[in-house]
This record gives structure tokens, sequence and C-alpha cells, in this order.
């Protein structure tokens, strides 16, 4: 009777008590992820909105009230692109995803009505590495293509002079070297995508 008892206190309730402490870890998890679904639903889209919003260079207010009032009023949703009201005219988004050095970066690519003269980048999302590649989100890095046209040249962070020429992020030359492919292939997917060229 007593190796019996040696047996269940050893090895059993042990087991029974795992069972218990991961059934209601599992369970709480669980409850919290279906609780907060909608709410992340809501802020990724609002996210994406506002990628949109920058890249297409319009204006508004950086609440997830004022993302949602700007895009309902001056962006128009087309097959695999966006159209942008600005107030200086109409503006061509589209969302363009290519290999990072750690996963695919994607972005929204804003060009003027040329299709060819960018009106701003904005990242949705990247696997960088933080403080090197992950500088690319510096608004810094991704205003220098405002007004510019592909194909791009990287050139030494803080020298870029000429029009086609972009400063490459010091320490992180591949990710630079990516993004700068994803930016080109921007250009002649724009011109494909809208222009139907």
């Amino acid at each position: 009777m007593k190796a019996k008892r040696t047996f269940y206190s050893e090895r059993i309730y042990p087991l029974l008590f795992m069972f218990a402490v991961t059934f209601f870890c599992i369970l709480i998890t669980s409850g919290l992820q279906l609780a907060t679904e909608d709410r992340a639903t809501a802020n990724e889209l609002a996210f994406t909105r506002r990628a949109i919003l920058n890249a297409g260079g319009v204006a508004f207010e950086n609440t997830t009230e004022g993302i949602e009032e700007a895009f309902q009023s001056k962006i128009e949703e087309q097959d695999g692109y966006y159209v942008a009201d600005s107030d200086s005219g109409k503006r061509y988004i589209i969302p363009v995803e290519g290999p990072g050095l750690w996963g695919a970066i994607t972005i929204m690519a804003g060009f003027e009505e040329d299709l060819s003269t960018f009106s701003g980048i904005a990242i949705v999302s990247q696997n960088e590495t933080p403080g090197l590649g992950a500088r690319i989100e510096e608004p810094w890095f991704t205003e220098q293509f405002r007004g510019k046209q592909a194909p791009f040249t990287l050139v030494e962070e803080g020298t870029a002079d000429a029009p086609n020429e972009v400063d490459a992020i010091t320490g992180a030359t591949r990710t630079s070297e990516y993004f700068k492919n994803i930016t080109n292939r921007a250009a002649n997917d724009a011109k494909q995508i809208i222009g139907g060229e």
C-alpha cells in the first residue's frame, strides 16, 4: 500500500499538477487573444492606411479617427493600387514586397501622375536588424526618395547629391541594397499596374 501511495505522489500528482497549470495558461492566453483580436485587426488596418496616406503625401491627423477620415475622403482603392487626391493632383500608390536581409520588406510606394517621380515611400513591414537595417523606417531615409526618379544609386550616408542618388545606411549595406532594389522595381511595377505598360 505504501508503494502505491509513493507511486502516485512521486509520478502521477506532479503530472496532474503540470497538466492543470498548462491548461490554465493556455485558457488565459486563448482568452486574451480572442479578446484583443478585433483591436489588433483594427490597428493593423490603421497602420496600413497610414502608410498609404504617407506614400501619397496626404496630410492627416495621426489618430485612428484622423487616419480613417483622411483615407475615406482622399483615397480611392483600385484593382491592385490606390489613387490619392492630394493638394497637388492625383497620386498613385502601389504595395511592393521584396526580400530584405532577414525577411520580406513590404512598402507602399507613391508616385506622381507621371508614374516616374516618387511622391513618397512608407514601410508597412520589415524584419531588419534593430539599430542598423531597421533604420529604413526612419523619416530621413524614406523622405529622401520624395521627388526622385529611379533607377537609384546608393552613396555613402549623408552624401546623396544627384537626383538619382540615395543615402545608404551606414553599417547596413545589404539592407540598403535590398531596399534600393525594391524601390527600383516599384517604379517598373507602377507603370505596369497603373499605366498598363
